[in-house]
């Protein structure tokens, strides 16, 4: 083996044994003290050549051994700070994206909520507040056309017209009815009979004409008060075509009549023999209060006009104001069992016969849902502004 081979293979074998390192100095002032021990000039003995060559050796394969350790920590210290800022923005994204998603999706079922308490309901029949908009509300008062010969109000949501007489666009809409219930009487002729005097104050004038399309004088009463009880005429005169008074079937000369704002009538169910379903007013069961009236539509007054209470069903009223009434269940009511649509009619035959007493809303209790098909039972159920929507 060459003497050069030797010496390398021994000065391995040295470092080796030597003493663990541990310099507690910088990398920068190991390196700096390396430095300037290579460039300081040795003195020329040889007994001491190989001293400073090996010393500077050692010095270089410890700096070696040192800095790639010093290397790594410095690096894994970099990477872990990076890391953690790399988690902690993710971490932060992460509630921001939550924050985010959880405004969105409360935002949805807020909106959703709101959208399930103020959308129509397909089982509605009569028509709210909410229902308007922009538009006007017309009320037509008719009869059935079959053997029932039944009293019916309708209504139906035109345009406004600005400037125009009332009374004219309410004969001129009237053809509406026709179209949407064929099943209902032809009112057409028989409103071309009617005056307005004044705004309080109207005038039917009967003639053959009139005789010949209102052929069941016992509903005229009815028909009158149905025709003007949502309009501000507060009395109808019935006159010939010259002014006089004038007779009309067996009951000899028609009186004056008293528009009743508040009638007190009870609310039933009329089914057609072509199927369509009414809610309507019955003149001959009134009460002096809401809640008899209320139990009285419990009982059926003919064969005609159905119940909108089951007959089992207890409630009272547990509080009257101005303008709202109470209503509480004495068990509690759920809407969303049984027949959806009997259910609509129950609580809108409650809210016509409250608007019959001029109540403006009922606060129903021990009802639920608390929202069922666009209503909000946390709050008071505004009466409809008229029944019988034709849509």
């Amino acid at each position: 083996m060459p003497e050069e081979m030797k010496q390398k293979k021994k000065m391995i074998q040295m470092i080796k044994h030597l003493p663990e390192v541990t310099d507690q100095r910088s990398k920068e002032e190991i390196y700096r003290k390396v430095k300037q021990n290579m460039d300081r000039k040795p003195k020329k003995r040889k007994g001491l050549i190989l001293i400073p060559t090996f010393a500077s050796l050692a010095a270089v394969l410890i700096f070696l051994l040192v800095s790639p350790t010093l290397f790594e920590q410095n690096a894994g210290q970099k990477e872990s700070s990076m890391a953690d800022r790399r988690v902690t923005s993710n971490q932060d994204n992460t509630e921001k994206n939550e924050n985010k998603l959880f405004e969105s999706d409360e935002k949805n079922s807020t909106m959703q909520a709101q959208e399930e308490t103020e959308k129509s309901s397909q089982f509605r029949t009569s028509l709210y507040n909410e229902d308007v908009e922009n538009k006007q509300v017309l009320t037509y008062a008719t009869l059935t056309n079959d053997g029932g010969l039944v009293p019916v109000s309708v209504s139906i949501l035109v345009a406004k017209e600005e400037g125009a007489d009332w009374f004219e666009q309410y004969k001129q809409e009237a053809k509406l009815i026709q179209n949407h219930a064929p099943n209902l009487m032809n009112i057409e002729p028989i409103l071309n009979s009617m005056v307005i005097e004044n705004q309080t104050n109207a005038r039917v004038i009967i003639d053959d004409q009139f005789k010949e399309n209102f052929g069941y004088q016992n509903g005229l009463k009815d028909f009158i008060q149905n025709t003007f009880q949502y309009t501000n005429i507060e009395e109808v005169q019935f006159t010939d075509q010259d002014g006089n008074p004038v007779e009309f079937g067996n009951d000899g000369i028609v009186q004056d009549q008293a528009i009743e704002k508040q009638p007190h009538r009870a609310q039933y169910l009329y089914e057609a023999d072509s199927g369509e379903a009414y809610i309507v007013s019955n003149s001959d069961t009134t009460k002096d209060n809401l809640n008899d009236t209320l139990h009285a539509m419990k009982d059926s007054p003919n064969d005609f006009l159905q119940t909108l209470i089951p007959n089992n069903l207890d409630f009272e009223i547990v509080q009257e104001e101005e303008e709202q009434v109470t209503i509480q269940f004495n068990q509690l009511l759920d809407l969303s069992a049984g027949d959806q649509q009997e259910k609509m009619w129950m609580l809108e035959g409650i809210l016509l016969a409250a608007k019959e007493y001029g109540f403006q809303a009922v606060q129903f209790e021990s009802i639920e849902p608390e929202q069922w098909e666009g209503f909000d039972f946390d709050q008071p159920i505004q009466v409809p502004i008229a029944p019988n929507i034709l849509k």
